[in-house]
């Protein structure tokens, strides 16, 4: 099998020549091992490994925003604040202006790790400002092609294109202090759920520009769907409709992967209910036993994840293949990516990714 065929097979619930390895293998681990970044590094870096590609960043449909008078959205460079570059994103609307700023490039030997110093919405008054700016994203978005095509013909049949999307309630989380955005769920759900709703507009329409273009699999990024940071109730609430909403809606013919990273077990049923062709990264972490959870959903979905980044980085090659095969019997072989539990880190080492493609390309099944 190719690797794109490898993974189809598993997403679609069969049994493929061996369990797929694909990582969450992004920009900070595309750097360190190919010396640049973006989805075609991704690609390299995997191929460098051997593993099959997916879960690409940077990849999808291109949105165009273009915003009337009296709307603004820019961000400049703003000097520095010791070893960090500052970045000022300023955002203008006729019902006021909001302002955030970030750091980047302070850690030479991880050079893409950014912090955010200053959120765009630092009271609740502020969210009626970016309220009028979702609203007139809504009216003047557009969606080409972008890359899609180009994607598939560069990942040909070692892979999948994926489009990574955000949902509603992630969109809205990173604008805000994360207590402060705990509390306003608490205290003013009526309003965050009318800022989740203005976010959806984009969210929907993201996804029927998903369907028009060449990528053969949505990503979509639920991970404020986790018990590390929601209590099941509220993900219910606030995250489960749109989920539903998004499985009913993507094209027949493509696939539909939930991120979901930290704590999740206690909504694990629900995200399996909404019907997703799988769920990643059953952070090994957080509270997923990868053995119940196949035992429990592996009929129903395709389950992807629970490899240990840090294992990648910091133990040795016989530890990195031991690892894979802790994976592979408690859920191989079918409906079974392994992939790590969240992104790979930038020290991740070259040998032990590949000596954990190794081992699942020898596995045969438990018993063996």
């Amino acid at each position: 099998m190719t690797g794109k065929e490898r993974l189809i097979c598993a997403l679609e619930g069969g049994t493929p020549d061996h369990v797929p390895v694909t990582w969450e293998l992004v920009d900070r681990c595309a750097l360190a091992f190919t010396g640049t970044t973006g989805w075609r590094a991704q690609c390299d870096a995997h191929r460098m490994i051997g593993s099959d590609i997916l879960n690409l960043q940077g990849v999808g449909p291109a949105e165009r925003i273009a915003l009337r008078p009296g709307y603004s959205d820019e961000t400049v460079q703003a000097g520095t604040e010791g070893p960090w570059e500052v970045s000022q994103r300023t955002l203008t609307t006729p019902a006021g202006t909001l302002t955030a700023r970030t750091l980047h490039g302070g850690m030479p030997h991880d050079p893409l790790v950014h912090k955010i110093t200053q959120t765009l919405v630092k009271t609740r008054d502020d969210y009626e400002i970016y309220a009028d700016y979702l609203d007139e994203c809504a009216r003047t978005v557009e969606y080409v092609d972008g890359n899609s095509s180009e994607a598939v013909d560069y990942v040909g049949e070692d892979g999948l294109v994926n489009w990574w999307v955000g949902d509603s309630v992630y969109h809205i989380a990173m604008l805000r202090d994360v207590s402060e955005l705990l509390i306003d769920l608490v205290e003013a759900p009526e309003l965050m759920e009318t800022m989740f709703a203005k976010a959806r507009e984009l969210t929907q329409r993201r996804i029927l520009a998903f369907n028009d273009s060449a990528a053969e699999a949505l990503v979509f990024d639920l991970c404020w769907a986790s018990t590390s940071l929601l209590s099941p109730e509220m993900t219910r609430r606030f995250i489960v409709p749109e989920a539903q909403w998004v499985v009913r809606n993507v094209a027949s013919s493509k696939y539909v992967i939930f991120f979901v990273s930290g704590k999740m077990w206690d909504v694990l049923a629900m995200l399996v209910d909404t019907g997703p062709h799988a769920i990643e990264h059953l952070d090994v972490l957080g509270d997923v036993d990868l053995r119940e959870a196949k035992a429990l959903y592996g009929g129903r979905t395709c389950l992807m994840g629970n490899y240990s980044p840090v294992v990648l980085a910091h133990g040795s090659e016989k530890e990195a293949r031991a690892e894979a095969l802790r994976c592979l019997d408690a859920a191989g072989p079918d409906r079974f990516i392994i992939s790590t539990s969240d992104e790979v880190p930038a020290d991740a080492k070259l040998e032990n990714m590949r000596a954990a493609v190794d081992e699942a390309n020898k596995w045969r099944g438990p018993a063996s």
